[in-house]
């Protein structure tokens, strides 16, 4: 049998074919590149995270290292026995504790007490405050 020559509509797509083709496509890039733009968008908030924790664990350690010179200092026998004579009220053998004592009642006065003022009417209080004393 002899063969019959190729159709030109057989070798190519119809355009329908064509424009799938090329919807699924773009609707591909358009995934891939949403996708491709979350992940930038997290990439930037973890790295704005990771100077923030980064700027914690740096002021976490400049307290620490405070607070470690401040134990140092504190266990010092200078140190302890000053707590001990000041805040623990501790004494050396040998040595006597004074502490003052604040009185507890108001010292009597040899003055006789005053009498108290005699309480004006309120509307006495305003004639004079508006016209003076009489």
């Amino acid at each position: 049998m002899p063969s019959s020559p190729p159709s030109p509509a057989a070798g190519k797509p119809s355009p329908r074919r064509s424009q799938l083709i090329v919807a699924g496509a773009v609707l591909v890039f358009l995934l891939v590149f949403g996708e491709l733009w979350r992940r930038i968008s997290q990439a930037a908030d973890l790295r704005g995270l990771e100077h923030q924790i980064g700027a914690q664990v740096t002021q976490l350690s400049l307290e620490s290292d405070r607070m470690a010179t401040l134990v140092a200092g504190a266990q010092r026998d200078e140190a302890v026995a000053e707590w001990a004579r000041n805040e623990g009220r501790m004494i050396l053998p040998g040595e006597v504790l004074v502490q003052p004592i604040a009185p507890t009642a108001p010292a009597e006065s040899s003055e006789p007490p005053q009498e108290p003022e005699t309480e004006l009417p309120s509307w006495r209080v305003w004639w004079e405050w508006l016209w003076g004393e009489e």
